[in-house]
């Protein structure tokens, strides 16, 4: 297989459908508060979550490096373990090992002109001179990330999540924030098999994950991938430069 992507909406030379939805994804409904996002069930193809059964299982477990870090200037905190899938806009060669051909096809999808496309218009973000970064995500127990609005560079953001048991004590979810303030929530997503979230980047954009609790008995299991706008101001409070059409 190359390294290249491949296209979407057509039949893989190997008999499989894609794997995205992208008709699905171009239907989303976004929220505007406390900004713009929403939660979307069914972004994968295949009948009673087989697709994102068979993500899950084959979830990379190879390759992945712990990130702990706190951001000086804007006082993020996060425990992380990250693999590498997308760079620049293309698949990285280096992590395909550690990779399912399934997760192959997943990761070429995501780095096609279709999806892009799909995202665009779910967003109504403009995205054509975004380039695209993702990461297979791991959180362990007393992982987290604080609340934090991501940097202005990132116009659009889109989470999955491939844990099929995920019970409440777990802990480790997702909450959208009214402000800076953790327990300001104004909605909470728990990291249910093949469930997506799609957040607008804003000045007030503000989220985080809770700690994962030490009951945990798997990893919580996350594909984070960020459209990056490479002529936006970093050091800018305000929206990214493509953030509203």
């Amino acid at each position: 297989m190359t390294d290249g992507p491949r296209p979407t909406g057509t039949l893989w030379s190997d008999g499989y459908d894609p794997v995205l939805d992208l008709s699905a994804l171009r239907r989303a409904e976004l929220t505007e508060r406390p900004y713009r996002w929403a939660e979307l069930p069914d972004t994968l193809r295949g009948a009673q979550g087989r697709t994102a059964h068979r993500l899950e299982t084959e979830f990379p477990t190879r390759g992945f490096r712990l990130t702990e870090r706190t951001d000086r200037e804007t006082g993020k905190t996060y425990r992380t373990r990250n693999l590498p899938l997308i760079a620049q806009g293309r698949p990285v060669a280096g992590s395909r090992f550690a990779l399912s051909p399934l997760w192959r096809r997943l990761v070429d999808e995501l780095a096609s002109s279709e999806y892009r496309a799909a995202v665009a218009e779910a967003t109504g973000c403009r995205l054509e001179g975004c380039f695209i970064e993702a990461r297979a995500v791991r959180y362990g127990p007393g992982y987290w990330i604080s609340p934090h609005t991501d940097r202005p560079d990132k116009v659009v953001t889109q989470l999955w999540y491939f844990n099929s048991q995920w019970p409440a004590n777990w802990q480790g979810t997702l909450r959208i924030l009214g402000s800076p303030a953790p327990d300001d929530v104004r909605a909470e997503i728990t990291p249910h098999q093949g469930s997506s979230v799609l957040l607008v980047r804003s000045g007030h954009s503000w989220h985080c994950v809770t700690p994962v609790s030490a009951d945990a008995s798997q990893d919580r299991r996350t594909l984070l991938l960020h459209f990056v706008d490479p002529a936006a101001d970093t050091t800018a409070g305000g929206p990214a430069p493509g953030a509203e059409k």
